[in-house]
């Protein structure tokens, strides 16, 4: 790309992206990374590495009142073990959850507070799920304008709209049972295919409205900072700051997401992106976004070494 510059890119995982015994290695064989999710066990009162790690609790694991706070913990974890073994020039994007990890990783808020207002914000979408339940699917070999089309259609049989769009193809829309199963019809008759996600919830449409003021009241609670490296949002993409937070956490719950129009915005600086979760589910949507930018992930041994030497590299 002509950049002489390492400029990392950071995509912290969303819900979703969890699965048992990822980064099990790199519990066994990393000091600080054992005392990180031992430290979010006694904050959360769980046993956080039986969760990550235990197959039996897959189904626990899967809740959103447990993921959410367990795949924040991971990501910062993970960072902690690259920032300790490479130094770079770094931004963040965060999908959902994800922009809690990234702003605890960049110090905007302390570890500890991130954990307690996830684990709340996890507790608090699980409870609307309950009150107003909600499905999610997955748009593929569609368009934006299509769906949208469609859901002003689907709108006569309940609430419904677009929770992320993650690549021009890929779009995820929530909302209730009907309106929904009538958008799938829809698309698939136009040869769209259409997914349904494995969540609890319809997260970021209107079926989360009802707990916006609780969010709202536990994140005014936090004691924000100015962070260390820049965070961007996927709803406003604008950067993070102490003045917008609360308001852009807030707004988050009930809007859509735009991973792939935050990542453009920002692609001029980036050299080099690396996820920072279980998985490379970002990373399949960023090389649709970032063509020939290489990508690394960090959830294992294997990977995290890879990573560490293609940054040392690149700066030596």
């Amino acid at each position: 790309m002509g950049k002489d510059k390492l400029m990392i890119c950071l995509l912290f995982s969303g819900q979703g992206a969890q699965k048992t015994g990822l980064t099990y290695d790199l519990y066994q064989t990393e000091p600080h990374y054992r005392k990180i999710i031992a430290k979010a066990s006694d904050i959360l009162q769980l046993d956080l590495a039986e969760l990550l790690f235990d197959a039996e609790k897959a189904n626990e694991l899967a809740q959103t009142r447990y993921s959410q706070p367990a795949i924040l913990t991971m990501s910062y974890g993970l960072y902690q073990i690259l920032s300790e073994n490479a130094d770079f020039e770094k931004l963040g994007i965060g999908l959902s959850l994800g922009e809690y990890s990234g702003l605890a990783c960049a110090n905007y808020l302390e570890f500890e507070s991130a954990l307690r207002l996830i684990k709340k914000r996890g507790e608090l979408m699980q409870q609307a799920s309950s009150q107003n339940p909600g499905v999610m699917v997955a748009v593929m070999k569609s368009s934006l304008a299509n769906v949208e089309l469609a859901i002003k259609d689907a709108q006569k049989k309940g609430l419904i709209g677009i929770a992320n769009v993650n690549t021009p193809n890929q779009i995820v829309v929530g909302g209730e049972k009907n309106a929904v199963q009538n958008l799938r019809e829809q698309l698939e008759k136009d040869g769209a295919r259409v997914f349904p996600l494995k969540v609890s919830g319809a997260f970021h449409t209107p079926l989360m409205k009802s707990i916006q003021g609780a969010l709202k009241t536990e994140l005014q609670k936090v004691d924000w900072h100015s962070g260390t490296f820049p965070i961007y949002s996927t709803t406003t993409q604008k950067e993070f700051a102490p003045g917008n937070l609360v308001s852009t956490l807030t707004e988050q719950l009930v809007s859509t997401t735009y991973f792939a129009k935050t990542l453009a915005q920002y692609s001029q600086d980036i050299t080099t992106v690396v996820e920072l979760g279980p998985g490379k589910t970002l990373l399949s949507f960023a090389r649709k976004i970032l063509k020939g930018v290489p990508t690394y992930q960090t959830d294992s041994v294997a990977n995290m070494q890879e990573t560490i030497s293609a940054l040392k590299e690149f700066n030596s």
